[in-house]
């Protein structure tokens, strides 16, 4: 059968397409990888089009959602890209969501079909798909809607097109100068934009990808160490629990990037790595341009520290006079559905068709990208605008410290006084050393007034620390202040 006849009702573009053209090509080539096993392209795109036709089988008709909660593995895969030749939208949703967040994910995405670790099975539950509404019915062109982290407000699901994911997939691999030869480790969730993007990625050049079915350090330090990957896309908890796995050992020169995004990684995190000799890649992104907006590899991440590099090809960033971060170029998503219950809107975008993002920054005059932190998030405090995530950043150098979120709390004097909630072991790290660090390194001003100290910050699956909340255990933990 030919490339052409195997590709879904909807245009032939992104992975579904490359698929099948590598497939047809080089069908011996290894897609796949996990501990018990190996799956070529040839054989995983027979497993896409069986659950196709499974699909079709079912009487779902185009467009309709197709939701898949299940752990990364080869079956997970071909349900993915399955869904998409069956002319279906495909949802990848964490594994790990908890009932009422997967009961959330289900009402806002309305899905006909749900995948887990089951099999496949129409979904029946009051409210859901009765109604035949389709999230997605005025963009015909979505393929993938990719819930966001919801690390700071209730999640939304982002459409995006099969064109959008290959636009991103080519400007990456171009950027990082991949290849068919890469062996990527993906121990990100699929339903996570980094996850997907990468798997999109892989595809799109006829690499390989070793399949974990959830974050293990143990197991990804030992398949590096092996020389198993070549490449690897984590958030920055994932490369320290790496770092410490390591150890005093350094990884071997098979191991060629190691990209950290989705939330900002601390310099003195990104300096500890190089010194180990991981090759770390910086990149900055998010659900709605369809993973990465700039990267830098790892020597130009390594020259500049702190940069998220240059955007991709194709892509532009400026700010506004706000400082607000906008994109513009074709790896924009389509739509967006903001909650249960209503169809999806266009992105939003303004007449020159530029997204604004919830980052604010700056773009230098070689065209680096230097993201400082989120737009919405600036304090002001006696008339002093306050970077959180310069303070952040600050705290996060002192030893002992894992991570701190930096927020503004009301003050009838002050409008807002600075506060944060640190992530330490509470053995090493107290609120008292935490201040005299602030007070030596920043104006007193930018310097926490209220400090908590706890084992452990909440995180979404993703690896984001969720801030909603985070006021109210401030003042808990703190009994009303410091």
């Amino acid at each position: 059968m030919s490339a052409e006849a195997l590709l879904a009702p909807s245009p032939p573009d992104g992975a579904e397409c490359a698929l099948a053209s590598r497939a047809s090509r080089d069908p011996g080539s290894i897609a796949l990888s996990w501990d018990r096993g190996r799956m070529s392209y040839g054989e995983l795109n027979r497993r896409v089009e069986e659950f196709a036709s499974h699909v079709r089988t079912m009487g779902i008709a185009g467009g309709a959602a197709v939701a898949i909660a299940a752990p990364s593995s080869p079956r997970t895969v071909a349900a993915l890209f399955g869904a998409r030749r069956a002319g279906c939208v495909a949802v990848p949703l964490h594994d790990g969501l908890a009932p009422d967040e997967l009961e959330y994910a289900r009402r806002l995405v309305n899905p006909s079909l749900h995948y887990d670790n089951y099999g496949l099975h129409s979904v029946s539950l009051d409210g859901l798909a009765r109604d035949g509404s389709k999230r997605f019915a005025s963009f015909p062109d979505v393929a993938v809607a990719i819930l966001t982290s919801g690390s700071s407000a209730a999640p939304k699901a982002v459409g995006l097109t099969g064109r959008s994911l290959a636009a991103s997939a080519n400007a990456v691999a171009s950027r990082l100068g991949l290849s068919s030869g890469d062996r990527w480790g993906l121990c990100l969730s699929l339903g996570h934009i980094g996850g997907f993007s990468l798997l999109e990625r892989a595809i799109a050049t006829g690499a390989s990808v070793w399949l974990w079915p959830s974050f293990d350090a143990g197991l990804v330090t030992r398949a590096l160490m092996q020389g198993e990957v070549t490449h690897l896309s984590v958030v920055p908890v994932m490369l320290r629990r790496i770092m410490e796995r390591l150890g005093a050992r350094r990884p071997p020169t098979t191991l060629r990037c190691v990209l950290v995004g989705g939330a900002g990684a601390p310099t003195s995190l990104l300096e500890e790595a190089w010194e180990m000799g991981i090759p770390v890649a910086t990149t900055w992104g998010m659900t709605e341009t369809a993973s990465q907006v700039a990267s830098a590899p790892p020597a130009l991440a390594r020259s500049r520290p702190g940069t998220a590099g240059p955007s991709l090809a194709g892509t532009e960033v400026r700010c506004d006079s706000a400082g607000r971060l906008l994109v513009r170029g074709p790896t924009l998503a389509a739509a967006l559905v903001r909650r249960p219950g209503v169809a999806a809107d266009p992105i939003p975008l303004d007449r020159e068709g530029w997204f604004a993002t919830g980052d604010s920054g700056r773009v230098d005059d070689e065209g680096l990208v230097w993201v400082e932190g989120r737009a919405d998030d600036m304090i002001l405090s006696g008339g002093l605008n306050v970077s959180p995530s310069q303070v952040e950043g600050v705290i996060q150098e002192l030893d002992g410290v894992s991570d701190a979120v930096v927020f503004g709390v009301p003050d009838e004097e002050w409008g807002e006084l600075v506060a944060a909630v640190v992530e330490a072991d509470s053995h090493v790290v107290d609120p008292d050393g935490v201040d005299r660090h602030c007070r030596r390194r920043m104006a007193r001003g930018r310097c926490p007034t209220r400090i908590v100290v706890v084992d452990e910050l909440k995180r979404t699956q993703a690896g984001k620390v969720v801030r909603a909340g985070i006021e109210e255990r401030l003042a808990v933990a703190a009994g009303g202040g410091r």
